[in-house]
């Protein structure tokens, strides 16, 4: 109880729908200085074969990217 758990339900969500998805985050650590620093991280699907590999150009390329903000991840859409 009071902890997360959002890295199951995204690994399981990237299993589910077959397509990496990319998740980023805003780290104040760099507040001090002047700077925010985005970081991010990928989650691979574990099947070799991805069914929807026709939506990114390699297979390695996220094709949902979210924000992650405690509690709450809102999707990004590139330009």
């Amino acid at each position: 109880m009071g902890e997360e758990s959002d890295h199951m339900h995204i690994t399981a969500l990237s299993d589910a729908l077959g397509i990496p998805i990319r998740v980023v985050y805003l780290d104040r650590s760099s507040c001090d200085t002047g700077g925010v620093s985005v970081n991010h991280h990928d989650f691979m699907p574990v099947a070799g074969d991805l069914p929807n590999a026709s939506c990114s150009s390699e297979k390695n390329i996220p094709f949902i990217t979210l924000l992650y903000r405690p509690g709450h991840y809102d999707i990004l859409y590139t330009k």
